[in-house]
């Protein structure tokens, strides 16, 4: 009976935290509407997630009233949220997003227009539909309030130093996920005196809002620039740490670099294997279900950004190293009749990863 209303306390938990990340898209979909000047309530589309409701309902055996009564309350909550509205802390201020056609920079524009900011792009690789496309940046550059380069990794020096050449006088950053290679041009342009920092989003494009999520603030030189965009997102609910350049690149050779091999090992050994894939997802369990899942996204991410990530951190070559001897050291311990081996690296694991 313990473990069974354990479980129930862990699915209640799970409930309110799904709860949680609606009511998040809810506020944002409601700033987006305010922004455009649309009505709080769609009655068509209100409906047709009551019918939603009651169709998986009835797929999955729960009752058609009871999937009723949560689609109606989820909804009314929903409501309430967009209609008490948010304050608008950038409203009046000015944004450039260099790079706005790709994913991040879209989810930027989004970002800084749902809070009041006037927003343009800059992207010669393409278009952002609802926002102004500028042909040339530098005007834009010179005299917006926000600058933010959300340009590709391999382009970023080169559109970052276009954005300095026009000597803008507001908030200048970049959202690289490597910064080594824009290192001495981000210090150089805090030492002239600009208003720089760098950050790192620690979500993709499909994160509703930054609410509840890491973003590191990298100093170049500039504190009066780490302070306006540590409010920035500090203000939007994340989670905001700071550290220096050199010490980004180390910590996300890690974060990222590590995270990213692991699921393209553990992919591309499956593959290897030449195993039906179906045949495995038949009798899958918990850990092959969440470590496949986690691969297949991945392998749909951009290639060239994934690469990136790699080629251009420094310390990528280190790890790949490390990766190495503990693979050498794991096949030592698996094929060895004594457990003794296998035990010790599983306990001084553990050890390590229960840190709070």
């Amino acid at each position: 009976m313990g473990a069974l209303r354990s479980e129930i306390e862990r699915i209640d938990s799970d409930i309110l935290e799904l709860i949680a990340r609606r009511a998040e898209v809810a506020r944002e979909i409601g700033l987006t509407k305010a922004k455009d000047g649309l009505e709080i309530r769609d009655r068509s589309r209100e409906k047709a997630v009551i019918t939603q409701f009651a169709k998986k309902a009835k797929l999955l055996g729960v009752g058609t009233r009871l999937a009723n009564d949560i689609a109606k309350l989820l909804i009314s909550d929903s409501v309430r949220i967009q209609k008490a509205g948010v304050e608008k802390p950038l409203k009046g201020k000015t944004a450039l997003v260099v790079g706005g056609a790709g994913r991040m920079g879209e989810w930027f524009c989004r970002f800084l227009s749902n809070r009041g900011a006037e927003v343009a792009i800059w992207d010669p690789r393409g278009r952002l539909r609802g926002y102004e496309s500028l042909k040339t940046m530098e005007w834009a550059a010179a005299s917006s309030d926000i600058v933010v380069i959300a340009s590709p990794l391999g382009v970023a020096p080169s559109e970052l130093e276009m954005v300095l050449d026009s000597s803008p006088a507001g908030l200048v950053f970049d959202l690289c996920s490597v910064k080594s290679h824009i290192a001495a041009q981000l210090r150089e342009a805090a030492a002239g005196g600009f208003l720089i920092s760098s950050i790192h989003p620690m979500f993709g494009p499909k994160a509703c809002s930054p609410r509840g999520k890491n973003v590191v603030v990298c100093d170049c030189g500039s504190e009066e620039a780490n302070d306006r965009v540590s409010q920035l997102f500090s203000s939007a609910g994340s989670h905001v740490s700071r550290t220096g350049l050199d010490k980004h690149d180390e910590l996300m050779t890690y974060v990222l670099g590590l995270s990213h091999l692991c699921s393209l090992v553990f992919a591309g050994t499956i593959r290897a294997s030449g195993k039906d894939m179906a045949e495995l997802r038949k009798v899958q369990g918990p850990s092959f279900e969440r470590m496949s899942r986690m691969a297949r996204e991945l392998s749909n991410e951009s290639k060239r950004v994934y690469h990136d990530i790699q080629a251009l951190n420094p310390h990528t070559r280190k790890v790949v190293s490390s990766m190495e001897q503990v693979l050498r050291e794991l096949k030592k311990a698996s094929l060895d009749a004594d457990p003794v081996m296998f035990a010790e690296m599983m306990r001084s694991n553990r050890e390590y990863l229960e840190v709070d």
